[in-house]
């Protein structure tokens, strides 16, 4: 909500990456995720600011490496603000976080905000 309010005056592109399997049926231990859809980010920025869906747009692309798809996505772009998932304690001893990987690839400034 607060990079809303930072974003005062600009335009907003909202951007999720789905795992190419989302919404799938799985096998695995891990359930996927839910297939997020724009009517889903529309749904979450109504609730936050109605206001702002008027100047914004959304982009909802599908892809197996998250910070390849933001690069992309951020071409172009003043600032990246992400959200911080916190990992599990064996991930983050031997893993880099994604919002690391999108840090490291993405060519604008870039502002982590934990969840």
């Amino acid at each position: 909500m607060e990079a809303i309010k930072i974003a005062n005056g600009g335009h907003i592109t909202f951007i999720h990456i789905n795992d190419p399997h989302a919404g799938e049926m799985s096998m695995m231990m891990d359930a996927l995720d839910k297939k997020i859809t724009e009517s889903d980010v529309l749904s979450w920025i109504s609730k936050v600011d109605k206001s702002i869906v008027e100047n914004c747009s959304i982009l909802i692309k599908s892809d197996n490496s998250i910070p390849k798809a933001i690069y992309k996505a951020s071409e172009g772009k003043d600032l990246v603000v992400l959200g911080h998932k916190k990992q599990s304690f064996f991930k983050e001893n031997f893993f880099d976080s994604i919002d690391e990987g999108i840090v490291n690839k993405v060519l604008c400034p870039v502002l982590v905000i934990p969840k």
